[in-house]
């Protein structure tokens, strides 16, 4: 993946500055080197357009992914257009308060130059983000916007490998692979089934060792009649992981069914847990959008997206259960006592091949999104709730949720719209952020609330 650098543009006027401009300049950028990124910038105050323009070269040589732009006073206006055409990442825009000094001087007029920045940006078609705070304060202010711009900056680099194509019959997980490079610019490696089936077999003892200690660690439980499938779904485990490092993989979507038990001998679903607790997240049946957008909620929340149908709702209760096959993350499980490995209870009539590791999920705050062909380009549905205790009261992986909205409304809005079902939960409120990247990446959000 892509090293997150940041530039960092302190502008002014040269009739403005002063040592007390100056150093603001550097209570910011020392504020901003507190983040997890590596700060880019020149050692002095930007005044004209000349120096922008000099700047811009030294930061495009060195491969930022964005720009913080300073307002330490009102700047010369002709800067803003050379940042816009000379450096082509996106731009953080930040202004900081002021009183008025000595002599009643208002020595900074920060705010008014972002403002005037704005409606340049806008009218040469580029996108922008405005904090407003103390300098000493710029790396908290910062830091969200920064968040996001990093998980557009990954999505941009990533790459899905799509194992199998989709599964028969689901149009849901279709996928036009140039959108997504021309829109996204995540790329597909398309991925044969049976180089992980040929890799699983060619693995060395210690590679087998690992995966199968990984498997038994996955859940508490293991069924007396899953046994003869533990070295299986180890092997899988671990050529999946290898196959990941082959083609330096960002994320997986795998064709899960129908011919995995008949080459191989069980289902992948419980290695598709497996994945996502290492935070290579993995879709299932094909679904490469739901894998993208998988990567995006583990990028802005840090934590394990579940992936997931619709199967019921109650509008009296205005619950909905959310649920799969055995394939979710045990990491994100209730209670690790309850996680069981099991036979699939649907793959060749049930009960007869592995492996599905099942419980229910945790409670707490949550978001549902989906990420979907619109157009020419992409929509999102996007609503939160909380997910309530939910007892493993079915096989498989239920969660019951109450959402911010009612049921019926989000039923509604998904079978007026005619989203597709497969949803991707993940447990932390980022309602906001994903609008935010929404903005970034011109997709038309649908937030229902």
């Amino acid at each position: 993946m892509k090293v997150f650098k940041v530039g960092f543009i302190a502008l002014t006027k040269a009739s403005w500055a002063t040592p007390e401009i100056d150093n603001l300049r550097k209570t910011m950028l020392a504020s901003l080197k507190t983040l997890p990124y590596e700060i880019v910038a020149d050692d002095s105050l930007t005044t004209t357009a000349a120096e922008a323009s000099a700047l811009c070269a030294d930061l495009r040589k060195q491969d930022v992914s964005a720009v913080i732009v300073f307002m330490a006073t009102f700047p010369v206006g002709a800067i803003v257009p050379v940042i816009a055409k000379e450096l082509p990442v996106p731009v953080v825009l930040i202004s900081t308060p002021e009183k008025p000094q000595a002599n009643r001087m208002w020595t900074q007029n920060s705010f008014c130059g972002s403002n005037m920045a704005v409606h340049t940006l806008r009218q040469l078609g580029r996108k922008n983000t405005f904090v407003f705070g103390p300098a000493e304060q710029a790396g908290e202010l910062v830091k969200r916007p920064l968040e996001i711009l990093k998980c557009v900056s990954d999505l941009a680099a990533g790459k899905v490998g799509l194992v199998g194509g989709r599964v028969p019959g689901f149009y849901t997980s279709n996928c036009d692979e140039m959108r997504l490079r021309a829109k996204l610019g995540t790329e597909i490696e398309i991925i044969d089934l049976l180089e992980i089936v040929d890799t699983a077999k060619k693995l060395s003892e210690a590679e087998v060792k690992q995966g199968v200690d990984t498997v038994r660690k996955t859940a508490a439980v293991c069924a007396k009649t899953i046994e003869k499938d533990i070295e299986p779904a180890g092997r899988m485990y671990a050529s999946f992981r290898k196959t990941a490092k082959k083609y330096a993989l960002s994320a997986y979507a795998i064709r899960c069914w129908p011919e995995w038990s008949d080459i191989y001998g069980i289902a992948p679903c419980a290695v598709i847990g497996m994945l996502n607790n290492d935070r290579l997240v993995s879709s299932c049946e094909g679904d490469v959008l739901g894998a993208v957008l998988m990567q995006i909620e583990a990028s802005l929340s840090g934590g394990i997206p579940f992936f997931a149908d619709l199967i019921s709702f109650d509008y009296d209760q205005d619950t909905a259960v959310l649920w799969h096959c055995g394939a979710a993350p045990s990491a994100i499980c209730r209670k690790f006592e309850e996680t069981t490995l099991s036979q699939h209870f649907r793959v060749d009539g049930g009960n007869k091949k592995g492996l599905t590791n099942e419980f229910s999920m945790k409670a707490g705050p949550i978001t549902l999104a989906q990420l979907d062909e619109d157009g020419d380009g992409y929509r999102m549905l996007i609503a939160k709730g909380t997910a309530l205790d939910t007892e493993p009261f079915i096989r498989g992986n239920p969660l019951n949720v109450r959402f911010d909205c009612t049921a019926e409304r989000l039923v509604n809005t998904i079978m007026t719209e005619g989203f597709k079902h497969h949803y991707s939960i993940i447990h932390a409120d980022i309602e906001n952020d994903l609008l935010e990247l929404c903005r970034w990446l011109d997709i038309k959000p649908v937030l229902v609330k």
